[in-house]
């Protein structure tokens, strides 16, 4: 099968959750023998046209950023006009769409080029939108508009697709309730992990020295963007309000983000300057080692969690995740142990969700079974070879006429 996928991130470089999940569909799509073409926005600052990654070709085209109108009207031009280069030396059977205004303008004015057409949902742009907005000191109006925008851009190429994948049972259900969709044109196909990069460590005490991370102490970890929407702030005051985290544990936090100087500013005034390290941008090459050597990952989120990568990244690594029951969180985790969720978002909340697992953990056998239990989840659910191979399924048509009969 030939195939394009249409996204605004790029494949090359795996900075978040949406371009680790482009990236191993597309490789996964490759390795069971289709053809697959990535087009792409190419990244600001970027001069390259083409890249391959893992002998996939992708193409990327520059979009006008000097306002909201010119960049949509730019995209949507530009991404037609790449579109249309791509199909000349290599005809298409199925395109799909990660982002909605990467899909705009081809879906419009091409849907004769492909005979499939599907929309992968990682989360709701305009939701997305407002939480990154949230902070911002911009017109109220200009928010109001650009998010009605994102809405109606994301609803107009999902209606036009033939399926809509989702990623999490939470996500079937916003889709539903935000665009009207009808269940029977979305399909849920987990998200998932790469259980051979994310294993289990041998010997944790080695690879916690060579992260510089503390022998005798609990550590902690959680990785994410640092915006508000993360609960960063949150997990903050938990480390504060419980004694027995502050006292026994390290907590490293990965990643970069406008709330760096904040955090700092809260371990400073939390007195949490010896129980806390922020580790700024964690590459994804030394990513599984810190899951391998934490004795839990936090998965503190307010709101948006479309399924949430982390967690299944470090259930594959033998390490138990304590989450807030937000998005797809709870979803995952109940499967494993309903102890592992909390019971809200706040500080206190999560105080006393990590000192009542902290205590079960303490239980001969316990961490064992939690983490026995989470590395069988992946490897029988979320992982990217049923994940692709789902993918396949809907593409060529089996899943719809299995579902048929």
């Amino acid at each position: 099968m030939k195939l394009a996928m249409l996204a605004e991130v790029t494949a090359e470089k795996v900075i978040g959750g949406a371009e680790r999940v482009l990236r191993h569909q597309a490789l996964g799509l490759a390795a069971l023998g289709h053809h697959v073409e990535l087009l792409v926005r190419a990244p600001e600052g970027t001069v390259t046209d083409a890249v391959t990654i893992g002998g996939i070709r992708e193409r990327r085209y520059v979009v006008d950023r000097a306002h909201e109108a010119s960049f949509v009207w730019s995209s949507v031009r530009r991404s037609v006009e790449a579109f249309d280069r791509q199909r000349r030396t290599e005809p298409l059977e199925a395109v799909v769409i990660h982002q909605a205004l990467a899909g705009l303008g081809p879906i419009l004015s091409r849907r004769h080029a492909a005979s499939r057409w599907i929309y992968v949902c990682h989360s709701l742009a305009h939701e997305e939108y407002a939480t990154r907005q949230a902070a911002a000191r911009s017109n109220g109006l200009r928010r109001y508009l650009n998010g009605h925008a994102r809405r109606w851009i994301e609803r107009t190429v999902m209606s036009r697709c033939d399926r809509v994948v989702v990623l999490s049972e939470y996500m079937r259900r916003r889709v539903m309730e935000t665009h009207g969709m009808p269940a029977e044109r979305i399909v849920l196909i987990p998200g998932a992990t790469d259980p051979q990069t994310f294993v289990p460590v041998v010997d944790r005490k080695a690879s916690r020295a060579a992260l510089c991370l503390p022998a005798h102490r609990r550590v902690l970890f959680t990785v994410r963007n640092l915006v508000p929407r993360m609960g960063l702030e949150n997990v903050l005051d938990a480390m504060a309000l419980s004694r027995t985290a502050r006292e026994t544990c390290t907590l490293v936090i990965g990643g970069e983000g406008p709330l760096h100087a904040a955090l700092e500013a809260g371990i400073r005034k939390r007195g949490l300057a010896g129980a806390v390290r922020l580790i700024g941008f964690v590459p994804e090459a030394r990513l599984a080692a810190y899951y391998q050597t934490a004795d839990l990952v936090l998965m503190p989120s307010l709101q948006l969690e479309g399924f949430g990568l982390v967690t299944v990244e470090a259930m594959a690594c033998g390490t138990p995740v304590l989450g807030t029951p937000v998005g797809a969180i709870p979803e995952i985790l109940s499967q494993v142990d309903p102890i592992l969720v909390a019971q809200g978002t706040d500080g206190r909340s999560l105080a006393t969700a990590l000192e009542t697992l902290l205590r079960r953990i303490d239980v001969p056998g316990e961490y064992e079974r939690l983490a026995g239990k989470g590395r069988a989840l992946i490897e029988r659910r979320y992982n990217w070879a049923d994940h692709c191979a789902d993918l396949v399924g809907l593409l060529d048509g089996r899943i719809e006429r299995k579902n048929a009969a």
